[in-house]
């Protein structure tokens, strides 16, 4: 069922169509989530938090805008209230890290995805945000999420794989 009409229905009074939309998406909301505060707690609170955020705002929610970008802006408010509480920085957890396929080895060849993923951590907030938006929501969407114009997101993408590229050495630069 389109997102859209769930919503309509959510409108109308029936408030537990609102798990269809948890269902959807849950799951990559979580690890948006999760490579942001690299606590499996933490993560799950401010998922739980950007849900029932969502349903509560759900009324304010316009129908001609998309469900996910608007949800994903939710979950980065809930991102960026957790970073000015706690004002710490989470490190980056080898055992995530050490989550690769031989499909990621045999793609980067010598280099470790962690390497990757320690250079992704290290960019700065606003390119490491769109790199990790882009798992799951299209430029357009990115955009409408950060409140900032197309080229503005893609110039930081652009920004992102240049730093990465440099770190990686020569054989790696486009």
């Amino acid at each position: 069922m389109q997102d859209e009409i769930i919503i309509k229905e959510i409108k109308e009074g029936h408030t537990e169509k609102f798990g269809e939309l948890v269902e959807k998406y849950q799951d990559s909301l979580f690890t948006f989530i999760f490579y942001s505060v690299k606590d499996e707690g933490t993560a799950r609170d401010i998922l739980q938090e950007t849900f029932i955020k969502a349903l509560k705002e759900i009324s304010k929610y316009k129908e001609e805008g998309k469900f996910k970008a608007w949800l994903w802006t939710i979950a980065r408010n809930k991102l960026m209230d957790f970073y000015r509480k706690s004002s710490k920085i989470v490190p980056l957890e080898e055992e995530t890290l050490k989550q690769e396929d031989e499909t990621s080895k045999k793609a980067l060849g010598q280099i470790e995805l962690s390497h990757i993923k320690s250079l992704i951590e290290n960019l700065p907030p606003e390119q490491k945000e769109v790199i990790l938006m882009r798992q799951y929501l299209s430029f357009k969407e990115i955009a409408s999420v950060l409140e900032c114009p197309l080229g503005t997101v893609l110039a930081r993408l652009n920004r992102a794989i240049k730093k990465i590229q440099k770190s990686l050495g020569e054989d790696y630069a486009a």
